[in-house]
């Protein structure tokens, strides 16, 4: 099992230099931050300190042997009638290393379906789902390396298509200095079936971050740099090119994170290409900005996100991760 790690990074590093564009990708569910955690600290990030096993759609190296026997839940309310679960759980097995499962669902609730004269089909239910499979060894002391496997499938009425996509990541942490960082490539695969027979790219992202928690500071600050693999990323509507300025810090997610004793933490993000997708108007508003909360009860953790979408809205997640051992 440990020469697994490195033939995946093989194939991911292949497949990097013959990347598209993520702006034309398809099942881009996959791109969802999966726990309230980091959805309060901005989105995807790669290096967070103390990260878990419910975070290896993020970075599988994250996963380690000290997650072994705990198992994750989180549901996120999306606009309108869609909604997104996703659960986990991780096993350790001595002198193999460390396992996980865990799956993504999202339902967009109930549609009309007619066909081109008008004439009702009745109604259909369409979903995406992806089954996770991830492996992750230490490979010397504070550094992990990890990589993951999905199965994807997507069915909107009479329309549906498969993919499997590989991830892969590697991450270092110190606990002496409160320092980690990490490198993650995401999903670098290909449809197994198309919708229509002809094939699209799936949300490749590439993705580096770290964490630092600075002396006699009360917040770890985190910092990822997202999506480097597709440097242009442009919002609907815009024909030219953002200045390099602003299209370099919409690559970037920013968070901070301060505790509160041992049971009480308190979360706060910014992700600066949300915002310039989902701001209203040339005034200032919360677009993009992210807060949240968590709790540990005994063996039980808990967290709160709200993740703000300015004018539009606001989406809002709960998560839940229980050590069984």
């Amino acid at each position: 099992m440990r020469q697994l790690i490195p033939l995946l990074m093989i194939f991911l590093a292949t497949q990097v230099t013959v990347a598209q564009s993520n702006t034309s990708s398809i099942f881009r569910f996959l791109d969802v931050t999966p726990t309230a955690r980091t959805a309060g600290l901005g989105g995807n990030h790669v290096g967070l300190y103390d990260a878990d096993f419910s975070l290896i759609h993020i970075n599988p190296a994250y996963l380690s042997s000290a997650n072994s026997g705990s198992i994750s839940a989180s549901y996120l309310n999306f606009f309108s009638d869609a909604n997104m679960a996703l659960t986990s759980g991780a096993y350790n097995f001595e002198k193999a290393g460390t396992f996980a499962g865990a799956i993504r669902y999202v339902g967009y609730g109930e549609f009309n379906q007619w066909d081109e004269n008008g004439n009702s089909l009745g109604t259909f239910n369409p979903g995406d789902i992806a089954i996770t499979g991830a492996y992750s060894i230490e490979v010397v002391e504070n550094l992990r390396a990890g990589a993951s496997m999905d199965f994807i499938h997507a069915s909107y009425a009479q329309f549906k298509s498969s993919a499997v996509a590989l991830s892969g990541g590697v991450f270092y942490q110190d606990t002496a200095s409160h320092f980690s960082a990490g490198i993650s490539i995401r999903n670098a695969g290909a449809q197994i079936t198309t919708f229509e027979d002809e094939r699209e790219p799936l949300p490749l992202d590439i993705s580096v971050g770290v964490t630092k928690k600075p002396e006699a500071f009360p917040f770890q600050l985190s910092l990822t740099l997202k999506k480097l693999n597709d440097w242009d990323l442009r919002v609907v509507g815009e024909t030219e090119k953002p200045s390099l300025v602003d299209n370099a810090f919409r690559h970037v997610i920013f968070g901070g994170e301060t505790n509160f004793g041992e049971n009480v933490s308190v979360r706060i993000g910014y992700d600066h290409y949300l915002h310039e997708q989902t701001q209203t108007g040339q005034d200032f508003d919360l677009a993009g900005v992210a807060f949240g909360i968590g709790f540990n009860v005994k063996a039980i953790s808990i967290d709160i996100s709200r993740s703000s979408y300015s004018r539009l809205g606001g989406l809002t997640r709960l998560s839940l991760k229980a050590d069984l051992n």
